[in-house]
């Protein structure tokens, strides 16, 4: 069952450029289990809805603050119902506005156990290294080419990029940690998924077949793996990992629209080193 919450912007050039086009604002429900995807600025928001709570992974910029709010209200959930917000990994565009949205909700931030390392200074996280990095440049008018609000530019440029010390000014929870079942969240667990970043993380719900992956997973070409990758062996024991998952009938990448389908992670392509 899925339904359609209030519409999201749909930029021109992701329309354009990309075949499957941007994502889209979608309620899935199977099996017990609850995602919200909430199209922002750069990436995929996703509303975890637990029976008392909601959980928010990944809030790219601090503009999407309100709409988030806004997908709270239209599920009936006061604001105060948001439990915590995770970034995916730290990368900018995931990062910049989970900080914003904690603040605003009273939220916790939780962060995965190498992202947490990373923000106490203990850990140096790896970036894509050169050739690599470069795939990224046409992806941005890919998404439709958006530009940094004011508000991302005054604060949110400590989060998620290689000058950036990832201090977060909202209440810091537990981490989430390997395997962990997430409390209040039935169903839901913690996946270490490193590769395209050393701190990603996935969360999987068994039962419903479905699985936040993060930027491990992507759509804008109909379904890849995601060819930016901070380390090739990491990627390729995630990949592994993943595709011997039981059941995966909905994959909700960061970026483009949800993908659906039985084995739907073993119909992902790998992309030939030419494409973006």
């Amino acid at each position: 069952m899925a339904t359609s919450p209030p519409p999201a912007p749909r930029p021109l050039l992701a329309r354009l450029l990309t075949p499957v086009g941007p994502p889209e604002a979608r309620l899935h429900e199977r099996d017990g289990a609850a995602v919200l995807a909430v199209p922002g600025r750069y990436s995929v928001t996703y509303l975890v809805i637990g029976p008392e709570r909601v959980a928010a992974v990944d809030v790219g910029s601090s503009a999407d603050v309100p709409r988030v709010l806004e997908a709270l209200a239209w599920l009936g959930r006061p604001a105060s119902s948001l439990a915590w917000v995770t970034p995916s990994h730290l990368h900018f565009d995931h990062a910049m506005g989970v900080d914003a949205l904690a603040r605003a909700t009273g939220a916790e931030v939780r962060l995965g156990r190498v992202a947490l390392e990373a923000s106490q200074g203990r850990r140096r996280l790896r970036w894509p290294p050169g050739l690599p990095l470069i795939r990224m440049i046409p992806t941005w008018p890919m998404q439709g080419m958006p530009f940094l609000p004011l508000a991302d530019w005054r604060e949110g440029l400590d989060f998620g990029v290689p000058w950036g010390k990832n201090r977060f000014r909202a209440r810091l929870g537990a981490p989430l940690l390997e395997g962990e079942p997430l409390a209040g969240f039935p169903g839901w667990e913690v996946l270490e998924t490193p590769g395209h970043a050393d701190d990603a993380l996935a969360l999987h719900h068994a039962g419903a077949g479905f699985l936040i992956a993060g930027d491990t997973v992507r759509n804008f070409l109909g379904g890849e793996w995601n060819p930016l990758r901070c380390d090739a062996r990491d990627f390729a024991r995630t990949k592994a990992r993943l595709l011997a998952l039981g059941r995966v009938e909905t994959a909700f990448p960061a970026h483009g629209p949800v993908l659906e389908g039985e084995r739907v992670l073993a119909r992902l392509n790998d992309l030939p080193w030419w494409c973006p």
